[in-house]
């Protein structure tokens, strides 16, 4: 299958709001999607990364900007002239057609001969998992079989890029692991180059090659998972991406920080009496006990493989997760503890 490379040049959407009058859903996004890259557009709801992935369909026009797949410009061309596969986030299976006709439908518009028709649709469906499925209808599947049939219908034709809007928003917890992993390494196999969309940060991160997080129309870090996570740019970012600890410091010499009365050792260098923002993620955090520690546990949340604890440090409320502990090291609530964070756990916001 034929993979291509996806651009967007400053690229906008505004819309008439009847309160709000003209409204950007969509501002100077520019983007690259590599050949062969799955990219997520990760973002909370009204970000605009609906909009975004529906003008690379074609679905959407922008008011400004240009749109190219594989260097060639789609800005204004039709979906059906792009050489797009999309999975939508309702599945959108004709319910009266049984799976086999809903995987060929997209061929038999396309006027494809009927043995072709038969080949394409049975090597998509084994690719899928859902081979002698056949003659089953939509209403005989479970969501996640749903899916699946949605998702070879997309692929049947054998597109260049693959576009997926929130497609597992409609499934429960453990179907959603699944079905990410399935389409991760269905990705992979076939190489396609895909755009994703979704507003879960841990299903983006399981996913992605890499991740564009939106806010308010516009795009505001893009990178890996690790970049986003270890290296956030902004608060937006450092939050909406796992859990995370942000501390208001000063900077007492160029490499050390005081937060609430603790120092902290610091692996950049930053002139004395600066104030800072630190990100630490709750995970990096080392709690030891001490009865003249300066912090103390508030509340303890034990949850099997992890225990999630808040610390009151100062006027701040510290989220500590610790992993494995033996029971016999569990922390008690009220209970006094020295608060310790490594130099290259602490992510200064620039």
């Amino acid at each position: 299958m034929a993979s291509v490379s996806i651009r967007l040049d400053g690229v906008s959407k505004r819309f008439d709001h009847t309160v709000k009058g003209e409204v950007y859903a969509v501002r100077q996004v520019s983007l690259s999607v590599a050949t062969g890259e799955l990219l997520t557009l990760l973002g909370p709801s009204g970000c605009g990364k609906s909009t975004t992935l529906r003008m690379i369909a074609g679905f959407e026009e922008p008011d400004e900007g240009a749109i190219s797949i594989d260097g060639r410009d789609v800005t204004h061309m039709l979906p059906n002239q792009r050489g797009i596969g999309f999975v939508f986030q309702n599945y959108a299976l004709f319910p009266h057609l049984s799976i086999f006709e809903n995987v060929a439908y997209g061929l038999r518009v396309q006027g494809k001969p009927a043995a072709e028709i038969v080949r394409a649709v049975g090597e998509v469906l084994e690719l899928v998992g859902l081979a002698k499925y056949e003659r089953q209808q939509p209403h005989q599947l479970s969501g996640g079989e749903q899916q699946r049939v949605a998702l070879a219908r997309a692929v049947v034709f054998h597109p260049k890029v693959l576009l997926f809007d929130e497609p597992l928003s409609n499934l429960d917890a453990k179907l959603r692991v699944e079905m990410r992993e399935q389409i991760r390494a269905l990705q992979k196999r076939i190489g396609i180059t895909t755009v994703y969309v979704t507003h879960d940060q841990e299903e983006a991160m399981a996913i992605s090659d890499r991740i564009a997080v939106m806010e308010r129309g516009e795009v505001v870090q893009d990178g890996t998972a690790e970049d986003l996570y270890y290296r956030p740019r902004t608060e937006f970012v450092a939050r909406f991406i796992g859990r995370t600890n942000l501390l208001t410091a000063r900077v007492v010499s160029a490499g050390e920080v005081e937060v609430e009365g603790v120092r902290l050792a610091l692996a950049a260098r930053k002139p004395a009496g600066e104030r800072v923002t630190l990100v630490v993620r709750p995970e990096m955090i080392a709690l030891l006990p001490d009865a003249q520690g300066a912090g103390r546990i508030v509340q303890r949340t034990f949850l099997g493989e992890k225990t999630d604890y808040q610390v009151a440090l100062g006027g701040a409320v510290l989220q500590v997760t610790a992993g494995g502990e033996p029971i016999a090291r569990l922390l008690a609530p009220g209970s006094r503890v020295a608060v310790r964070i490594a130099s290259e756990n602490v992510h200064i916001l620039s």
